[in-house]
């Protein structure tokens, strides 16, 4: 008597791309496409159809590098090389809601960071602030004026103590002086200064170059009309001097920085070229004031940063694949007698270099490796990093795309979604499994090329696609922008647990667990080792009752989350079966539960 065997399809997890479809696990799909699990409306229960999205704007006509939402109704949107201003945001904008700000940005992808009402834009090229209505360049927005000498004397060159370091920003600086009532002439703490006019400031009165005073630009000296008094208290500075002094390259220094990010009330700055292992930081709560002494080197000068990501108050700096050199490093705030807030470079124990990107995925550390998704951990004895693969299950696909090297990472309702030439790699957060030294994510695949996308962003919960044609889209709805989603699920080439012998479906008790959604519509086919193509079954309505755009043609009163739709599969003789649960018309999401088919074991198979 033959033996019966019964097959559930449940708890369906993710994607596997790395094992043969026979191989697979159960729960898995050996090929899913452009479905995901809605944790807001079933918990994570069944796999469906993602949402579309439609298009809200059209802005420039290059690639959309950056997009930041500056308050709810303001989007600042860096389109080819030039920088707008979306005033009525997210609505469709009416004319005079776009505005061009800035038109001389780089073609790369630009980094935003808010401080104080006022957003720092840096893209490699430029070091913008747009304080709510105009954009321009920080060096054109007064940068602060640091005092660089104190207590210096009249008619001496030198003496004085130092107080704060030039700012790169600015080629200005400031010297007080303590007059002594006898000599008129200054020396300023620097020579060959520029031509900018030179201000000074005598017991709270404003004096002017070739006015009150000359100077002498190649000695650095000031020489006043009159005599300075002395300070009315003993030993105070009551003459301060201000001029410019510009030191080649160091405004570049920020500027041609490709990663700006906000640590510990400071802006960090890398990625400059030119500097390829350095790391910039500003002041506290200043990011106009960036001391020409406030940067760290990070391993070897010829192996390029990467990728900086925050995490548990730590700045993680991750760098190129590099054999010789140290590949991961971290800055640690700490307290200097002398210095005050400090961030020293330590060297990491972690071989595997960044090829492409890092982000902070709920506390998780993560990069982007040639091999895939990297998360580093901590081991809490002796603080070493444990790198820790992520991304098996999608590895072979991702990281053969044609655009690897420039994916961009968002995190969107608890996934961490990587773009990737027109394809987004979803690691699901809830569904982790135990790897070798730590745990790998669970996969989703979409594919949303006919949105020819280039960037990601998150805000408020919603998911926005920035174009490479200057378009900007919405996640939302059941197409995408007015196409078909194809969307289907697939079970692995399933021998039933009997490898060696042939099986014969039951006709009957084929049942799956479908999930009720407005306009709903689920076809099923089978595919056997016999076939290399799929065969359609049967198919069925998966709506409920909804008077929201309702189809009539399409329709049902189930008020239900959930409901069954029954399927005869007849195949003899078989080694390997495979259901494919999908959806291939406009406006038609699906979504499967669980899905139940019987078969028969009869004799061995033979050659």
């Amino acid at each position: 008597m033959a033996t019966g065997v019964k097959r559930v399809y449940t708890d369906f997890k993710g994607v596997d791309f790395l094992e043969e479809p026979s191989l697979v696990n159960i729960t898995r799909s050996p090929d899913a496409l452009n479905v995901w699990k809605n944790y807001e409306d079933t918990q994570g229960a069944c796999v469906e159809t993602r949402p579309g999205f439609r298009k809200l704007v059209q802005i420039g006509v290059g690639p959309i590098y950056g997009i930041f939402i500056y308050s709810s109704s303001i989007a600042i949107v860096h389109s080819g090389i030039k920088l707008y201003e979306w005033s009525n945001f997210p609505n469709e904008p009416e004319e005079g809601d776009i505005e061009e700000i800035y038109t001389d940005m780089n073609n790369r992808k630009s980094y935003f960071n808010k401080v104080a009402e006022k957003l720092y834009i840096n893209d490699g090229k430029n070091y913008l602030v747009y304080d709510g209505s105009t954009c321009k360049k920080v060096i054109d927005d007064d940068p602060f004026i640091p005092t660089t000498t104190i207590s210096r004397t009249a008619g001496n060159i030198g003496g004085g103590e130092t107080l704060q370091d030039v700012n790169v920003l600015t080629p200005k600086r400031t010297n007080s002086f303590v007059g002594d009532g006898e000599n008129k002439v200054f020396y300023l703490d620097a020579t060959e200064i520029d031509s900018d006019p030179v201000t000074a400031l005598v017991n709270d009165i404003e004096m002017e170059e070739n006015t009150d005073f000359v100077v002498d630009r190649v000695a650095g000296k000031v020489t006043f009309n009159e005599t300075p008094s002395e300070p009315n208290l003993s030993g105070q500075d009551n003459v301060f001097i201000t001029f410019a002094k510009t030191v080649e390259g160091y405004a570049d220094r920020i500027s041609k920085c490709t990663q700006a990010l906000l640590f510990d009330n400071r802006l960090f700055f890398t990625g400059n070229p030119d500097y390829p292992n350095a790391v910039f930081h500003s002041e506290l709560n200043n990011p106009q004031y960036i001391s020409d002494l406030n940067y760290y080197e990070d391993g070897a000068g010829d192996s390029q940063i990467t990728g900086m990501t925050v995490g548990n108050n730590i700045l993680w700096v991750f760098k190129n694949l590099d054999q010789n050199n140290a590949n991961v490093f971290y800055h640690e705030p700490t307290l200097d007698t002398e210095a005050g807030k400090i961030y020293p470079s330590k060297q990491g124990n972690v071989s595997i270099g960044c090829y492409a990107v890092s982000t902070n995925f709920q506390d998780d550390i993560v990069y982007l490796s040639r091999y895939g998704l990297e998360g580093v951990s901590t081991e809490k004895i002796d603080s070493r990093q444990v790198v820790a693969h992520r991304s098996t299950m999608v590895d072979v696909k991702m990281t053969n795309e044609n655009g690897y090297r420039d994916a961009c990472m968002t995190e969107w309702k608890g996934y961490l979604l990587i773009l990737v030439d027109g394809r987004i790699y979803l690691a699901d957060s809830r569904q982790k499994y135990a790897s070798l030294n730590s745990f790998e994510y669970e996969w989703f695949y979409w594919d949303i090329s006919n949105a020819n996308p280039n960037i990601l962003k998150e805000y408020n919960d919603r998911l926005y696609i920035g174009a490479k044609d200057g378009s900007i889209f919405i996640v939302e709805g059941t197409n995408d922008n007015g196409a078909t989603i194809l969307s289907y699920w697939t079970t692995p080439m399933d021998n039933f647990g009997y490898e060696n012998q042939l099986k014969t479906t039951n006709k009957r008790g084929g049942i799956a667990k479908i999930k009720t959604i407005q306009n709903g519509r689920i076809k099923i086919a089978r595919r056997t080792d016999k076939s290399e193509e799929y065969k359609y079954t049967t198919e069925k309505s998966a709506t409920g009752f909804n008077f929201n755009n309702i189809n009539f043609a399409n329709f049902s009163f189930v008020t239900t989350n959930k409901s069954y739709m029954l399927y005869k599969i007849k195949e003899k003789k078989i080694s390997e079966l495979s259901l494919k649960f999908y959806s291939d018309e406009k406006d038609k999401p699906f979504g499967i539960y669980s899905a139940v088919i019987e078969a028969f074991v009869g004799g061995y198979i033979k050659k």
